[in-house]
């Protein structure tokens, strides 16, 4: 395993050039800048604020054949050889605080999410902790996903999951 780390910033460029880019979802970015706004109203939490809604608008993940970059509140990179695996997520009750509003708030969230329905988890090969990618935020993410899974070898997709693009 390499131990150089990626610079995300640069894969994220390359993946721009290449046509390997994937943003996040309109409604998920104004729902997010919403949420700085708000943030504004106060003044203690203005700075958080303005930070929530750069980053929401700069969300964005990037797929290059020598790994991928995702960003949103930080900028991370992997390369392909570095994965052990990936593995689709699904949102539950628990996401939401649980409870009978939790589980119809998850319900509806399904119903309306055009592509995977929930993040992407991977693993980093040697590390105990797995990974997330808010891929259910991301638009084509199934398009990403299958990408994901041409680029690092690795399969995680179910034949079902496939039948949807």
């Amino acid at each position: 395993m390499e131990t150089e780390k990626l610079d995300g910033k640069l894969l994220l460029e390359q993946a721009e050039l290449g046509g390997q880019i994937y943003r996040t979802k309109d409604a998920w970015r104004k729902m997010q800048i919403f949420a700085g706004v708000l943030c504004c109203l106060l003044v203690i939490t203005l700075p958080l604020g303005i930070w929530i809604i750069m980053r929401a608008k700069n969300a964005r993940a990037g797929l290059t054949p020598e790994g991928f970059a995702f960003t949103y509140l930080t900028v991370v990179a992997y390369r392909w050889s570095d994965i052990e695996s990936f593995s689709v997520g699904d949102m539950g009750a628990s996401m939401y605080g649980g409870g009978l509003i939790g589980l119809a708030a998850a319900s509806a969230v399904k119903k309306k999410t055009q592509g995977l329905k929930g993040p992407l988890y991977f693993k980093i090969k040697g590390k105990k902790r797995n990974h997330m990618i808010p891929a259910h935020t991301i638009e084509n993410s199934l398009e990403m996903a299958m990408e994901m899974e041409r680029l690092s070898g690795i399969s995680f997709l179910t034949g079902e999951m496939k039948n949807q693009g």
